[in-house]
């Protein structure tokens, strides 16, 4: 069963990769390489290295929002709860859907010291009030700029997703036992015991106080990477308003929201590129903005989490030498 299911995971994703591919290539054809060359040559580095520094942010950013949406007790160090959405990052950042939010609960279970059901309520939540934020990204940007057809319907798509995940959350927050209660009669006792405990470890929800910080934090992680584009525009010459920053975080929001490739490789760009058609620049620059973006974007979110998992790799060879 399980191989089955490693099969057909697989397969999907080589389909997806696969579809990507063929549509890099059509839209290549239509492009001039020399001047995706040139537009890459003629990059300011100091902008670069201000973008990086500015998508690393997230990586602090969101070790705080986990230690708040974390239970109390016990508390996990900020040193170790960094070290823990470092790790999910560059898993998120280098496979396929729910391989990386598998992984966020295993670290949050060994290294940060959660229960399991805590655990899943810090990722539940997280993806909720992530939610949230994007939609205010995009709301932030309809209000500014008339979004493309595409951009609306995704929001609307988005924002039903956010209220679903919002009712369930609230429910499970506020009547988990009873649920529990109800749903014994036809689920495994395992399964309902899991989602009263969840309930239990919904706390958050419950505290208008760790629920608006969390929040705070999910927009200031929104607020770093718009400024990371904007830096990224600097670099290739763009005076373009901050209004652009939002709509291209926007639509790579969007074109991301399910990274059936790994390390969203061609989609993200294709979201880029996209997105500034919209403004009118030219197709070439705007590959090569996407092309540096995503790598800045990898470099500060993907490759800090090798530091912890060569640690935690490292500590595993010598327990077992010893």
């Amino acid at each position: 069963m399980t191989s089955h299911g490693a099969g057909r995971r697989q397969l999907a994703s080589l389909v997806a990769l696969a579809v990507v591919s063929v549509l890099v290539v059509l839209a290549v054809r239509h492009m001039s390489i020399a001047r995706v060359f040139a537009e890459l040559a003629a990059v300011r580095p100091l902008w670069i290295a201000l973008a990086v520094m500015c998508f690393a942010a997230i990586l602090p950013l969101w070790a705080l929002q986990w230690r708040l949406l974390a239970p109390s007790r016990p508390r996990a160090a900020f040193s170790a709860m960094l070290g823990v959405v470092a790790m999910t990052s560059t898993v998120l950042n280098t496979t396929p859907l729910l391989v990386g939010e598998a992984a966020g609960v295993y670290f949050l279970v060994t290294r940060a010291m959660l229960a399991r059901a805590a655990a899943l309520s810090v990722l539940a939540m997280d993806q909720l009030f992530v939610g949230v934020a994007k939609l205010c990204v995009l709301s932030a940007a309809a209000a500014i700029v008339d979004l493309p057809a595409w951009m609306a319907s995704g929001a609307s798509a988005l924002l039903v997703v956010v209220v679903a995940l919002m009712a369930g959350l609230v429910a499970l927050a506020w009547r988990g036992e009873a649920l529990g209660a109800a749903a014994a009669r036809w689920l495994p006792a395992r399964i309902t015991q899991l989602a009263a405990a969840v309930g239990v470890a919904l706390a958050p929800i419950r505290s208008p106080s760790l629920a608006g910080g969390a929040l705070a934090v999910a927009l200031a992680k929104m607020a770093v990477e718009a400024l990371a584009i904007l830096c990224i525009q600097r670099a290739f010459g763009l005076e373009l308003t901050a209004a652009s920053a939002l709509v291209i975080l926007g639509a790579v929001n969007l074109a991301t929201l399910l990274p059936v490739v790994p390390g969203n490789v061609g989609v993200y760009e294709a979201a880029v590129v996209v997105g500034y058609s919209f403004f009118g620049v030219t197709p070439e620059r705007a590959l090569g903005i996407a092309v540096v973006q995503h790598a800045c974007f990898f470099v500060a979110l993907a490759l800090p989490g090798y530091r912890w998992l060569g640690r935690a790799a490292l500590a595993r060879s010598s327990a077992a030498a010893a």
